[in-house]
């Protein structure tokens, strides 16, 4: 989800196109006007668990969901920034390593060179 949140934030466009599917916006372009200025990258923010709770209790109320529960006990922040962080790490290596020319095969080796 991080992945795509980027994605979005960064091809707003192309992300309207898909999001107009699922929304009461007129058109891809009045999505793109709604998503314009949001963060898609998902977050534990008080206002996205707010959100997430008025969710929550709708459909509780209209029956989608059965069992009540603490929004701020159910979100789980290690696992986001675990992701996160995995994300970072896998960014960290392309970059850091995307210069380099390729290992001499004694290098690959592990061997000891001189």
């Amino acid at each position: 989800m991080i992945r795509v949140g980027r994605w979005s934030n960064e091809n707003k466009h192309a992300a309207a196109g898909i999001l107009d599917r699922q929304t009461f916006y007129l058109d891809v372009e009045d999505t793109f006007e709604g998503i314009k200025p949001i963060d898609l990258v998902p977050n534990l923010s008080p206002q996205n668990l707010v959100s997430v709770a008025i969710g929550k209790d709708f459909m509780l109320k209209h029956g989608y969901i059965k069992n009540d529960f603490d929004v701020y006990e159910w979100a789980a922040p290690d696992i986001i920034e675990q992701a996160a962080r995995e994300l970072l790490e896998i960014q960290w290596k392309k970059v850091t390593t995307s210069k380099l020319p390729e290992p001499a095969e004694a290098l690959q080796s592990g061997r000891r060179i001189g």
